[in-house]
């Protein structure tokens, strides 16, 4: 099949049908690879088994999917599904699957490690409140780096101490809104290592890289260049846990300790949460006995209920925030659009490809090779998530020598031309085409294929939508993609967020640590991040009328104001 994939590519520009009667014979036909060969089974226990037979392949793929993200985290446990993520996959070393207890064991060691963690935190927390009082912190940091020390010695430095490198096979972990996702490689004949490590991490649950993690996580967080889409979400989904910045949970983050991880590990990834999807030389007879003994022996948990998140109504009114922020002007656009399950996102997904599918899709094709008015232009669908209410993003970046507004102008110009103008049917075909190129290389690929069946189970309740949509699109018409346009592409559902550089940024650091603050306090007030936006931007613009010491006065009594572990 990945022969296909380059002649498909290079066709898909050709195809320019005469009438739309033809688009099912213009388009690329054929059943999808390998989707029709997927076997499903449950086992007693919860767990969700697919089993898709790939007998040229020497090695499995293997995903592990938990339907439970970030969306379903409780304020209190903020970024528990980066930490899983982080802390519980991407290396496997035997010590990680020890279950054995006592005084000298890998988890004692660990929750010794826990202890000293918090008491430290707290001791800096008593710090900041009283600077003279007598500390234990350098006695207790001495404590730390020492069984920090002991807790490496156990683990081995040299890459191949992870059980899955020294066969050959790598594994990684991505946390999302909506499920937390883990990929394994490794040739065929480790499959029963696979089942029995996977299952035994799981009953296990050491987290023995819990301090590394969370502390990678922070730093990863306070990194610049991430705020723009944070600050779109904000702003177009306020008060929903998608729109949620994990920036702003620092604190809980900080305070978040290895036992309060594993409590959530032990709902978040449990059975009935759990699908697993295997690519590769072995069919489902094979598979499933070895799933079965060692999946097959994690206790069922009982079933709780998904928590009942709120609902953000499409038509919150034309939303604008505009910061200071980044080195270079950027426009982000988003509109609230329906989740994955409904009917008008299938078109939606259409819309997405005839704006931003590819080169010679229009907003490329217009404003960045023919106006010459944007540098770059992408089109995002499903952000941040596509099991609840999302957004279309169009992000922007304009060309020298012109203003966000142009750009903007022109990118409004393109949406009404998609909504009004008929849609010309060789453009149709060709963002068709484009469409069942990408799914057909999809199909190709053990990983993505995996990937996609679980991610459909999670956003659609049912693994087979990858492989309906692409079936949908060809009887799709361009009057249900201009209605579904109609519909959702209006200033009603739309947020629009205007990034400028910084001009007076690094010329005053009085205003930068104003700016900290005043973000700081209105975090703690103010859900909304386009009215927090607009208060910072107004509270800077009237502390800067103060002469350089009322400044610094009003500034430490502000910071007074902020919990000691935000100052």
């Amino acid at each position: 099949m990945r022969f296909l994939v380059p002649i498909l590519v290079a066709i898909s520009g050709l195809l320019t049908p005469s009438s739309l009667g033809a688009q099912a014979a213009g388009s690329v036909s054929g059943p999808a690879p390998g989707l029709s060969d997927v076997q499903e089974r449950r086992l007693a226990n919860g767990i969700r088994l697919l089993v898709v037979e790939r007998r040229d392949l020497t090695a499995f793929h293997a995903t592990l999917v938990f339907r439970r993200g970030r969306a379903e985290e409780p304020p209190a446990l903020a970024g528990a599904t980066d930490l899983l993520a982080r802390a519980l996959y991407g290396a496997t070393w035997p010590e990680d699957l020890d279950s054995t207890h006592g005084p000298t064991s890998l988890d004692a060691l660990l929750q010794q490690e826990e202890g000293l963690l918090e008491a430290l935190r707290l001791e800096r927390l008593r710090l900041q409140k009283d600077p003279a009082t007598a500390t234990q912190a350098p006695a207790l940091e001495s404590s730390l780096q020492a069984l920090q020390a002991t807790l490496r010695a156990r683990f081995s430095a040299s890459p191949l101490a992870d059980a899955y490198a020294a066969r050959g096979g790598r594994q990684t972990a991505s946390a999302g809104p909506d499920a937390l996702v883990v990929q394994t490689e490794l040739p065929t004949e480790a499959f029963e290592f696979w089942c029995r490590t996977e299952a035994q991490r799981l009953a296990v649950l050491q987290l023995s890289r819990f301090s590394e993690a969370r502390s990678a996580l922070i730093a990863d967080l306070r990194l610049p260049g991430r705020q723009g889409i944070a600050l779109l979400r904000g702003a177009a989904l306020p008060g929903h846990p998608y729109g949620r910045d994990l920036a702003d949970n620092l604190p809980a983050i900080e305070a978040l300790r290895r036992s309060d991880l594993r409590a959530w590990a032990r709902h978040a990834c449990g059975p009935d949460r759990l699908m697993l999807v295997v690519v590769g030389s072995l069919g489902m007879d094979a598979v499933r006995p070895v799933v079965e003994r060692h999946f097959g022996l994690l206790p069922a948990t009982k079933e709780v209920e998904d928590p009942i998140l709120p609902e953000i109504p499409a038509d919150l009114g034309d939303r604008r925030v505009q910061a200071a922020l980044g080195a270079a002007p950027r426009l982000l656009v988003g509109w609230r659009i329906p989740p994955r399950a409904q009917a008008d996102h299938l078109a939606l997904c259409m819309a997405a490809q005839l704006l931003g599918g590819g080169r010679s899709s229009r907003l490329p094709l217009k404003l960045v090779a023919q106006k010459a008015l944007a540098e770059h232009t992408e089109i995002q669908l499903d952000v941040p998530g596509g099991r609840l209410r999302g957004l279309l993003v169009a992000d922007l970046t304009p060309a020298e020598g012109h203003s966000l507004a142009e750009v903007e102008g022109a990118l409004h110009t393109e949406i009404l031309r998609l909504q009004q103008e008929p849609i010309p049917l060789d453009e149709w075909q060709k963002a068709l085409a484009r469409l069942e190129v990408d799914h057909l290389v999809t199909q190709d690929d053990p990983a993505s294929l995996a990937r996609n069946l679980g991610l459909a189970w999670v956003e659609g309740g049912d693994w087979r939508l990858s492989d309906l949509e692409i079936q949908r699109l060809r009887t799709l018409g361009p009057e249900a993609v201009q209605t579904a346009a109609r519909t959702w592409l209006r200033p009603t559902h739309r947020t629009t967020v205007l990034l400028q550089p910084d001009a007076d940024e690094g010329k005053d650091p009085l205003d930068a640590e104003m700016a900290r603050v005043l973000k700081a306090l209105a975090a703690t007030r103010i859900e909304d991040l386009a009215q927090r936006e607009h208060l910072v931007a107004e509270g800077l613009r009237q502390l800067r009328m103060l002469n350089a010491s009322e400044r610094l006065r009003t500034l430490k009594l502000l910071e007074a104001q902020l919990a000691p572990e935000k100052r």
